[in-house]
């Protein structure tokens, strides 16, 4: 055996090296702009591969009604004329005016000068420096000053990032390439659809287009374009619109209620008339689901409404109660600690931090009880079906498909890569 593996040791070393490349290469995220990667993943040609939507995506991405950025730093006896002709571009005329105003007219050395053009058209012209930032941008044949916060002169970078979830959901996630905030968002952006603790199964797959946002090269915050989680037989589509999420036929995802108080959570105990304390070893009603996580664990009002009781009350420990409208109301037990501003009265939204997971009252450890109620009556809320969000209009359904129509050979390659 020894001598057989010192003389394959070659091959037995190229298989390796073959393997870890395949693994490695699977988890990279890849920026929408490195086309020329993209395409090495699948070399078919049917309309059915990924390549067919790859060369979607080029196109997308080289249209004529895309934007190309050219940037350039002036140098001696260069002036903007020159800089323009480089790209193919007239100088419109009112940059030539020498006005108080016009801070294209003199530029000096140094200075970094980007030009966008559209299609064949000049789109906008930006002179920066250390005391300078102004842009002029073309609308309807005509050239304006736009007036830019050097602060907010943010670049953004699309990436798309993608896994099948092997055990669990967050370090999948992790392994996509995806930042611990970013993968938040995305249970958030689910959580009205999937209970992150009893749904996700082996084999699940979720997508993802991301706008990452950087000054300079500091790296400042990011959002979720689009998003897409395949669970069990069930697609889950979300389009970003006007900072919300809604699916493809303009119905929100928020729900009324969400599915849990807390994220990444596991029961330890769920509803049941007829449950045996642990602590009093008698048969006693549990009318609540108990989410267990680390002490100090947010847990979140699951709707909007308002506190109607704060304080400590019996086996419960800490508590809260928030009312929901006329029909609905839900408890909180066992905090450690409440989170500060509290009170009875206070309106919250949902999602909002109310408290700290803990163990106070009767509790075997760290979780939270969870009760809900209708019209005062305990209902398990793992076998409620809650109302599906608003739908939006068919006009501003519309508007929402135009923001993403550039980017739907994207999610139709990314639907297929998953």
């Amino acid at each position: 055996m020894k001598e057989l593996i010192i003389k394959y040791r070659k091959i037995i070393i190229s298989i390796i090296v073959i393997f870890l490349s395949i693994f490695l290469y699977s988890n990279k995220p890849y920026s929408l702009y490195d086309i020329n990667y993209l395409q090495k993943i699948n070399k078919k040609s049917a309309e059915n591969s990924k390549d067919f939507y790859l060369d979607k995506m080029k196109k997308t991405i080289n249209n004529n009604d895309s934007i190309k950025k050219n940037i350039f730093y002036v140098k001696k006896n260069q002036n903007l004329g020159y800089i323009l002709e480089k790209v193919g571009i007239q100088t419109p005329n009112k940059i030539l005016e020498k006005k108080k105003n016009n801070c294209l007219y003199n530029i000096y050395v140094n200075d970094k000068i980007t030009i966008e053009t559209k299609g064949k058209k000049l789109y906008t012209i930006e002179r920066k420096n250390n005391s300078i930032n102004c842009i002029y941008k073309t609308e309807d044949n005509s050239i304006k000053k736009v007036n830019k916060n050097l602060e907010t002169d943010q670049d953004v970078e699309q990436y798309i990032f993608f896994n099948n979830i092997d055990n669990s959901f967050y370090k999948s996630a992790l392994k996509s390439g995806l930042s611990p905030n970013e993968i938040m968002s995305l249970a958030d952006i689910f959580g009205w659809d999937i209970d992150f603790s009893l749904e996700i199964r082996k084999g699940d797959s979720f997508g993802v287009v991301i706008d990452r946002r950087f000054l300079g090269k500091k790296y400042i915050g990011s959002d979720i374009k689009y998003a897409v989680f395949k669970n069990k037989k069930r697609v889950i589509e979300a389009y970003r619109y006007k900072k919300k999420y809604y699916n493809s036929k303009g119905v929100s995802l928020q729900k009324q209620f969400l599915k849990a108080p807390v994220d990444f959570y596991r029961i330890s105990s769920h509803f049941n008339k007829k449950r045996l304390h642990p602590i009093f070893k008698t048969v006693r009603p549990h009318l609540g689901t108990d989410y267990a996580a680390p002490k100090g664990t947010p847990v979140y009002s699951t709707g909007d409404g308002t506190i109607i009781y704060k304080g400590r009350k019996g086996g419960y420990g800490n508590t809260i109660i928030v009312k929901h409208g006329n029909i609905y109301s839900t408890l909180y037990a066992h905090f450690s600690k409440y989170k500060k501003g509290t009170y009875v009265g206070k309106k919250v939204k949902q999602k909002e931090i109310i408290g700290y997971v803990g163990s106070t009252g009767y509790a075997t450890g760290p979780h939270v009880h969870y009760e809900f109620r209708v019209r005062g009556i305990h209902k398990n809320v793992l076998k409620i079906k809650f109302k599906k969000g608003k739908r939006l209009n068919k006009k501003t359904i519309n508007k929402m498909k135009s923001i993403h129509q550039k980017n739907i050979p994207i999610y139709l390659w990314l639907n297929k890569t998953m």
